[in-house]
């Protein structure tokens, strides 16, 4: 019940076909519903309005050199090209996006939409979960995926899963096809670890416990491929001192920088995710605080920034001299380190260029307007770009010799091949959401 699967039981039903939605967990959304919610896509309305130039072709150049080219153009081609329609289509739903974009952390470019009121992923969710009530169609929650049924081991067409609810096996039969939207495998310390070791129990994740990637497991044992499993991204967004997922992180980038423990910038802010994780894994402690200023606050609940200040995990100052001195009380900062830092990305800001690290004009803005904000950060597993080989135009899982799967689709992050080596920040919600839509419509489509 994550972006994906919703999407895509809405589409399929639409088309035509009985739906059943099989949740793991007791309630909806999974890693979806703790997203940022940004989405990212080439609209004209909206950018125009904000003197933003995009296009589509450019989108497609930033996501695929983004991943290192390691992404298959076919899929990311259909990816940029489908982004409008699938966000068009959630505010047809009822779902609503503010009126302007900016750029999410890892974007690279002001293309992100963020639902409206700080709603972030969890107004998606509750979106797309209310238009499955208005439909009728049943969710089974606790129904954690054990296996998928084909007709011979790698041979023949997908004919159903076999679950777990309450201890008890049960199979459930597919007439056309099975979706599988289960996710990626961030939480799964011995999965990422197998792939990339240094992501060990040491690690945070900013995934919900249940990412453990089952889906791709039993895909692989139907005789799946899988693509990229040891491309895995860390993001800067796990509090310093409850390693888990959430500060003042999520933040837009243009009214804020990334210092270390000195007080001094180490990375542009508007740098690819990859980039930035490993540039902060060689910090002293490997943290980074993120100093921002008033106008960043929009993006976040008034209320949950409250929160995070009265319990100490986040730093707030009505003066750039007030936070210097209580960073230097919690971190042993120097105060003139950071004060000298703003100073000098201010004056880069007035000037529209960043000759220290290259940080885009777009979001290059001074960080002025009091109060002002610190929070203390680390490097969190957050996103696998490897999973199931699927064909994008038709969502289907292909074999190791590069063969469709009949009756098994895929989509969300459950699946590989699309982001290559690195997902560009707000890229995962229109994954989801465009390959989900497709999923749903190409699986009704199947064998009766």
């Amino acid at each position: 019940t994550g972006y994906a699967g919703l999407a895509a039981a809405i589409e399929a039903h639409d088309a035509g076909a009985k739906v059943l939605i099989l949740e793991k967990n007791r309630m909806v959304g999974g890693n979806s519903a703790i997203a940022s919610g940004a989405l990212n896509c080439v609209d004209p309305k909206r950018q125009q309005a904000q003197g933003i130039k995009d296009s589509i072709d450019l989108h497609y150049q930033q996501t695929i050199s983004g991943g290192d080219y390691r992404g298959d153009p076919v899929n990311v081609r259909y990816l940029v090209e489908h982004g409008l329609e699938g966000l068009q289509w959630l505010e047809k739903l009822g779902i609503e996006f503010e009126p302007t974009v900016y750029a999410v952390v890892g974007a690279l470019w002001p293309r992100s939409h963020s639902p409206i009121k700080n709603g972030r992923g969890g107004a998606i969710v509750r979106g797309l979960k209310a238009q499955v009530d208005k439909r009728k169609i049943p969710v089974l929650f606790e129904h954690k995926l054990t296996g998928l049924n084909r007709k011979s081991p790698e041979k023949g067409q997908v004919m159903g899963v076999e679950v777990e609810h309450k201890g008890k096996k049960i199979n459930i039969k597919a007439k056309k096809g099975v979706i599988l939207a289960t996710g990626g495998f961030g939480a799964d310390v011995f999965m990422r670890s197998k792939f990339d070791p240094r992501l060990n129990k040491d690690v945070p994740t900013t995934n919900v416990p249940t990412a453990t990637g089952e889906g791709i497991i039993y895909a692989e044992n139907t005789g799946a491929d899988v693509v990229g499993m040891d491309y895995i991204q860390g993001l800067i967004a796990c509090n310093y001192f409850t390693k888990k997922y959430g500060s003042l992180a999520n933040l837009g980038i243009d009214s804020a920088i990334f210092v270390n423990l000195e007080g001094k910038r180490f990375v542009a802010e508007d740098q690819r995710r990859d980039v930035m994780a490993e540039a902060t894994l060689v910090q002293p402690k490997k943290v980074l605080l993120w100093v921002a200023d008033d106008k960043c606050k929009k993006r976040f609940a008034q209320k949950q920034i409250d929160g995070y200040v009265q319990k100490g995990l986040l730093f707030k100052a009505d003066t750039l001299e007030g936070l210097a001195k209580i960073l230097k009380e919690k971190f042993g900062m120097p105060p003139e380190n950071l004060l000298a830092t703003v100073k000098k990305y201010n004056e880069l800001a007035k000037n529209g260029v960043d000759k220290d690290f290259g940080k885009k004009k777009t979001n290059l803005k001074p960080i002025v307007q009091g109060p002002f904000y610190a929070s203390p950060t680390q490097v969190g597993v957050h996103h696998t770009m490897g999973g199931l080989r699927i064909s994008g135009p038709t969502c289907q899982v292909l074999d190791r010799w590069g063969k469709a799967i009949d009756g098994l689709y895929a989509a969300g992050e459950v699946t590989g091949g699309i982001h290559g080596t690195n997902r560009l920040g707000g890229n995962a919600t229109t994954d989801c959401i465009v390959f989900g839509r497709n999923a749903g419509r190409q699986a009704a489509k199947g064998k009766a």
